[in-house]
């Protein structure tokens, strides 16, 4: 008595006919050997990290990034509470033109930048003195951002 074969049954039997068949023809088993060295992509370019993409950027587009604990901006919620602590958490630094030296600001209320325009020269002369000064660019002047 002849069992039928199922499904999965004809397809091992095919499979070991095309092994065969390859074998006979003179196939080898070996699997191919990974690539070891870096692929060339479109246009010549090879592949870069995200970390090298991002220095080559900066470079290609004249930034830099500031020095660490140097920027007028990492450093400005310890010269907004030594100049007018009473505004700690409602003004945010936002820019730094080291060209210009122009420290752009947004407060959270209209009140906040009144009371921030009074006390402006105040803040220009503790982001001169809070910190090491040959980091970064002395902060000369500064503007309201909405």
């Amino acid at each position: 008595m002849a069992t039928e074969l199922s499904g999965v049954d004809l397809a091992r039997q095919a499979l070991v006919a095309a092994r065969e068949a390859a074998r006979k023809n003179g196939a080898t088993s070996k699997k191919p050997k990974r690539r070891t060295t870096a692929v060339v992509g479109r246009g010549g370019r090879e592949p870069l990290g995200l970390g090298s993409a991002i220095s080559r950027m900066m470079t290609e587009r004249g930034m830099v990034a500031p020095a660490a604990g140097g920027s007028v901006l990492a450093r400005f919620d310890t010269i907004l509470a030594a100049a007018v602590p009473d505004l700690v958490g409602r003004v945010q630094g936002v820019a730094f033109d080291v060209d210009t030296g122009r420290l752009d600001v947004v407060p959270d209320a209209p009140a906040v930048g009144t009371k921030l325009r009074w006390s402006a020269p105040k803040l220009i002369e503790a982001a001169n003195e809070t910190g090491p000064a040959q980091t970064s660019a002395p902060c000369t002047s500064w503007r309201r951002r909405l």
